[in-house]
């Protein structure tokens, strides 16, 4: 494993626990679209063993939501127990839902390091959302 000074939790230091949010639900995000290849297997920067998704997914022009203005991408990081059940089955130009917080990984691009937006996943679904969606996303579904 790599001692990298960005990674958090590296080697030798105890792993923090993050403040209870409040409201419960902030920094939830939901993304679907289409995976751009195979699941790939990495590691989460304390070393855990999780599963790598790229997806991609249509972006509307703000101005006029009905045009396409382009295509976006984001990395979703499955931990292993969520993967076991769910990654099995993907392969690359599968439909998939991820659902999970945002944060931020320090990667290596063009021999330059620099920070990526991913989701840490906590729920992913293979094929198109099902109806209702709400269901899926909250326990117990509507309050």
């Amino acid at each position: 494993m790599n001692d990298c000074p960005h990674r958090a939790g590296g080697r030798g230091r105890r792993r923090l626990r993050l403040p209870e949010v409040n409201p419960p639900d902030l920094n939830h995000a939901v993304l679907t679209g289409t995976l751009m290849g195979d699941p790939r297997p990495g590691r989460n920067p304390v070393g855990d063993p999780v599963t790598l998704l790229r997806m991609e997914f249509p972006v509307a022009d703000p101005s006029q939501p009905q045009l396409l203005w382009g295509w976006g991408s984001f990395d979703v990081e499955v931990p292993e127990e969520i993967a076991s059940r769910r990654v099995t089955e993907l392969e690359g130009g599968a439909p998939i839902l991820a659902a999970g917080r945002l944060s931020e990984r320090w990667v290596i691009e063009n021999g330059r390091s620099c920070k990526r937006g991913v989701i840490v996943a906590a729920l992913i679904h293979s094929g198109p959302p099902p109806e209702p969606l709400d269901e899926l996303l909250l326990p117990g579904g509507r309050p």
